[in-house]
């Protein structure tokens, strides 16, 4: 009964709607998060994020001193330090929560480490970040982290790129020591 109900209504919604001349399919794209305006004004805003083979569009939403705060309509948030990135949620598939962090293990030696939901907490011992220059448009630091994972020697990277302006390009890093890289890169010069 319930079904006829909602059928009869959405018939009737289609046969007046085209008989008024209301533009439904505009009607839904408005009712639709980050709809074609939305998305159109956010252009500036917009990141390709590459991980493990998939590749979404996520857009800076929020600067909150050195922290990016990056989402899009699928719900997925990313968070970048400036160094890092401290937390990622929402990612299709069987991803979970992620956090990540800086920590001194002793007098100048940096560590990093990687808590992924579902995982043991992973841990890094890293080189001090080192600036490099391609050219005067591209330029930033990289830093390597090592560990091992059963026995097994594994590096960790992470990389900023800034363009002529000095604002970012892109950024690399790995989820944990021989884990996969998280490549997340300005759509608009």
């Amino acid at each position: 009964m319930l079904l006829c109900r909602i059928a009869l209504i959405t018939v009737l919604i289609t046969v007046y709607g085209c008989r008024l001349n209301i533009p439904q399919v505009d009607t839904v794209r408005r009712l639709l998060p980050f709809g074609e305006q939305a998305q159109e004004s956010m252009k500036p805003y917009a990141w390709s994020l590459s991980m493990a083979g998939t590749q979404y569009t996520v857009y800076a939403a929020r600067v909150w001193g050195r922290r990016v705060y990056f989402s899009n309509d699928y719900g997925m948030s990313l968070v970048w330090d400036g160094d890092s990135f401290i937390t990622i949620e929402n990612v299709p598939g069987g991803f979970g929560r992620y956090i990540s962090g800086r920590e001194i293990l002793g007098e100048g030696i940096e560590g990093r480490w990687y808590d992924q939901e579902g995982f043991s907490v992973r841990r890094a011992t890293c080189t001090p970040p080192l600036g490099w220059r391609l050219s005067s448009d591209r330029f930033g630091w990289r830093q390597t982290c090592r560990s091992t994972i059963d026995g097994v020697p594994v590096m960790a990277n992470h990389l900023v790129e800034f363009d002529a302006s000095a604002s970012i390009r892109e950024i690399e890093a790995s989820v944990f020591p021989g884990g996969p890289m998280i490549v997340l890169r300005r759509l608009t010069p």
